[in-house]
């Protein structure tokens, strides 16, 4: 658990294990080591100070794992727009990272059910100055770029739907390049998990940036527009994910799982209720 930091270089030095002749469930059985791919993505999965992995997904994996008889794993930190890459490159086994589920990266990787459901909120600097409380009202002023994370193209789909242009948006790395953004006016807002606004400006502390309040939440298709998510794995350990998955309803299922999440900021109108992986992946 505390080698989430150190797994970092050898991931990115070496080349994917020989071991991937046998699937996932046939390796742990055997007694692999589990690689969980993440990134400093609060409140779903980080690391503290000590490299001990802690977050939302993380709580909800080391359960499903140990019903599963994984009693261990191993992190490994990287990049969001890495972490599809570098699962199918097998530096790393699961990914839990907040992952949205969508119809693209379906097609690159195999989901598990969802067990989050969050909606969007802007990141502005203090004062919200350009007076940004909706999707809307990015898509009225051509003039105002949106910042979203690398690699975040569900997200940004939403934007896009409400009729923000692609040449407003631009990609950023991380947390800390979103502050900075705003701070040297390279964009205007960022677009990220309402979740994940809260958490930066609780922990960033920082006068500079604020969450834009109110914020309408975009509607697509009659619906609001929700961010799914669920880990991600390599489509040829889908055995794997199954097993996975039976343990998983039933955690996300149980009146338990509300508060296992709580502590870090989920509440019960976050917890997904109705809605399928297949039925995600087939959306359009």
């Amino acid at each position: 658990m505390k080698k989430a930091l150190l797994l970092l270089a050898l991931a990115l030095s070496f080349p994917a294990s020989q071991a991937g002749a046998q699937d996932l469930l046939e390796r742990t059985k055997a007694g692999e080591i589990v690689r969980i791919g993440f990134t400093n993505e609060a409140p779903y999965s980080s690391a503290s100070s000590s490299g001990e992995l802690v977050g939302s997904d993380i709580v909800l994996l080391r359960e499903v794992l140990s019903r599963m008889g994984i009693s261990e794993f191993d992190g490994v930190l990287t990049q969001f727009g890495a972490l599809i890459p570098g699962l199918k490159a097998r530096r790393f086994d699961i990914v839990a990272a907040g992952l949205y589920i969508n119809p693209d990266r379906c097609k690159q990787v195999a989901f598990s059910e969802p067990n989050f459901a969050v909606g969007d909120a802007l990141l502005v600097k203090a004062g919200n100055p350009k007076k940004l409380h909706s999707l809307t009202d990015v898509a009225n002023d051509p003039s105002i770029v949106l910042g979203y994370q690398t690699g975040g193209g569900a997200i940004a789909e939403h934007a896009f739907a409400l009729g923000v242009k692609k040449e407003q948006m631009v990609t950023l790395p991380d947390q800390p390049a979103f502050i900075a953004a705003l701070k040297a006016d390279r964009v205007d807002a960022v677009l990220y998990p309402a979740l994940s606004v809260q958490m930066i400006v609780d922990t960033a502390k920082d006068p500079a940036v604020e969450r834009a309040t109110p914020f309408e939440q975009p509607i697509i298709d009659g619906k609001p527009a929700l961010g799914i998510g669920g880990y991600a794995f390599r489509p040829e350990d889908q055995a794997f994910v199954d097993e996975f998955n039976k343990h998983l309803l039933e955690i996300v299922k149980s009146p338990g799982y509300v508060d296992m999440i709580a502590p870090f900021g989920f509440t019960a109108s976050e917890v997904p209720q109705g809605i399928t992986t297949a039925e995600l992946c087939a959306a359009k």
